[in-house]
């Protein structure tokens, strides 16, 4: 048999919006977990049904209960381990879903105006002579040289195979 989980029924993000404690014994159930996950599924797409399985709170507390915001899908997702397929993370159910788009963090990253400020931010933070002073001493290290030995090397061969309009080494080396 598997051994219930202790369930908010109200989820502890919005008892802290409330200025409520979380711990009120009317806002415990025990369930298992993949219905934990079910719960809050349900509460992101206004279904109070998997909870209405195991209680009938009172109108109050079901009126607290949120409805259709996305920080439940990030609890079912941990809760159920991956193992419900009703679960999806795509699109606007995903907790990045912001208005429309969801900000992918790693292609924000990719922009070239976020690559000119970190070239120009770097620029700046090499140039203090706290960071020169590091570099100098840094740069000394057998570790470093070992690292540069090899990433010159491989820097040198690449760019020799560019100039011969070969393009890469990968098929070579491979």
């Amino acid at each position: 048999m598997r051994s219930p989980h202790k369930h908010h029924i109200i989820p502890v993000y919005r008892c802290k919006e409330l200025g409520i404690d979380p711990d009120f014994d009317e806002n415990y159930v025990m369930v298992e977990r993949l219905d934990h996950a079910r719960i809050h599924w349900g509460y992101k797409c206004d279904d109070l049904e998997p909870l209405f399985e195991y209680v009938t709170p009172e109108q109050w507390i079901i009126d607290l209960i949120p409805r259709g915001d996305n920080r439940d899908v990030g609890a079912a997702v941990l809760t159920a381990k991956g193992e419900l397929d009703e679960i999806d993370m795509s699109g606007e159910n995903n907790p990045m879903w912001k208005g429309g788009i969801t900000y992918d963090t790693r292609a924000y990253q990719q922009t070239p105006e976020r690559k000119a400020y970190h070239k120009e931010y770097d620029k700046k933070r090499n140039a203090t002579p706290e960071r020169k002073a590091y570099k100098k001493v840094h740069e000394q290290t057998p570790k470093y040289k070992a690292h540069k030995k090899v990433y010159d090397a491989e820097r040198y061969a690449r760019k020799k195979a560019e100039a011969q309009g070969v393009g890469t080494l990968e098929g070579f080396l491979e």
